[in-house]
Parts: structure tokens; sequence; C-alpha cells
């Protein structure tokens, strides 16, 4: 029973992490729809294909059972491909605060989901048995 909370709290947390920042894609594709440089936009694009890639990586790290070291990397990786596309982004839509909002509001849940992922084994099981 403990194991089966702690599959759905890691599975909750993760999809509202997830949703964010395909709300933070959309936006940003919106936003550069009518961008004219080429180059600059390329840029963004492998950045956000390199965050589709890393969502996807992640999300099959959290099937059970979860590897929480796994699970922990993946977050990293996601969470630096997330800095890098909003870098990049920035860099074509100056004085957009909102990128900066997001980004931070995705980096607080993905520290609350490391946290929870990296409490003693005791406290949360991870794995169903």
């Amino acid at each position: 029973s403990s194991g089966i909370n702690a599959e759905y709290g890691v599975i909750n947390k993760s999809t509202v992490i997830l949703k964010n920042i395909k709300d933070l894609l959309v936006q940003i594709k919106a936003s550069v729809e009518n961008y004219d440089c080429d180059e600059e936009l390329g840029g963004v694009v492998m950045s956000a294909r390199k965050v589709n890639l890393t969502m996807n990586q992640f999300l099959s790290s959290i099937s059970p059972p979860t590897d929480p070291d796994l699970c922990d990397a993946r977050l990293v990786a996601m969470s630096l491909a997330l800095d890098n596309l909003v870098l990049v982004t920035s860099s074509i839509l100056t004085g957009c605060q909102w990128l900066q909002d997001s980004l931070r509001d995705i980096d607080e849940k993905i520290t609350d989901l490391r946290d929870y992922l990296n409490q003693d084994p005791e406290d949360v099981e991870l794995t169903k048995v």
C-alpha cells in the first residue's frame, strides 16, 4: 500500500511537471511563430526537440518499478534542456518575463519531485513488491 501511494505521488507530481512543460512549449511556439530569422528560430526548434526527448526519457523512467536514481538523472537532464530552451528563446524574445517565471515554477516542481524521490527508502517505497 505504501508502494502504491509512493507510485501515485511520483506519477502525480510528474504529470504536473510534464503538463507545465507542454504549456510552456505551446506558449513559446505561439510567441516565435511570426519570427523572421530562420537561424535563431532553428536554435529554438532544436532546443524544443531536446526538451521533448528528455520528457520522453523521463516519462519512461517513472514507469513502475521506479528507479529513483534514474528518475533523478532524467529530471536533471530535462531541467538542463529547459534552461537551454529558455536561454535560446530569451535571446529572440527580449523582455519576456513569463519565460523566466515559467522556468522558475517548473524548476521548483522538479526540485520538489527530486526531493521526494531522494527520501529515505524506508519513508517512501518506490517499487511495487
